[in-house]
């Protein structure tokens, strides 16, 4: 049975922390009553909205493998991608570390046209395994680029790739 693969990092510190520390300076600041400090409250709750926003998208990240399909979720959409329309596999660098792009072609268009797949692996605890497993078994067709390559080399030197 498929399962979805757990996010490589622990959201729930960073956000219990911020969250502390806004109510903490929240309090300091109605408290001292100092001029303009309503406008501080403001752009700290605003900074806290956006940090929240962002580990929220972070956490959507989601990545499973049934059979010849592999499904992805970046952010709020699914991608169901199967392995025989897999073209090339590229890696891209983010600032999580590296994640890998999948040229997909795509079966709803016209014919030749095809589109790309980021899959967050950088995210996803065991991420690259199973997407380099998931590749060299059910799409092998698919065009490695070089970091693509490094990367299965350094899986297979671990022991994670067969």
């Amino acid at each position: 049975m498929a399962h979805r693969l757990e996010l490589s990092y622990n959201w729930r510190l960073p956000v219990m922390y911020s969250s502390i520390g806004l109510v903490i300076s929240a309090g300091l600041l109605t408290r001292g009553r100092l001029p303009g400090w309503w406008v501080v409250l403001l752009v700290l709750v605003a900074m806290w909205g956006v940090f929240i926003a962002l580990v929220w998208l972070r956490t959507q990240a989601s990545l499973m493998v049934d059979g010849t399909v592999l499904e992805v979720r970046t952010r709020r959409v699914f991608h169901h991608l199967d392995a025989a329309d897999v073209v090339a596999v590229r890696q891209v660098r983010t600032p999580h570390g590296p994640s890998h792009q999948l040229l997909v072609r795509d079966s709803g268009g016209p014919e030749g046209t095809s589109r790309s797949v980021t899959v967050p692996t950088a995210l996803l605890r065991g991420g690259h395994p199973t997407l380099f497993r998931w590749i060299l078994s059910r799409a092998p067709q698919a065009e490695l680029d070089q970091g693509s390559r490094r990367t299965v080399e350094e899986l297979q030197r671990r022991g994670l790739l067969p």
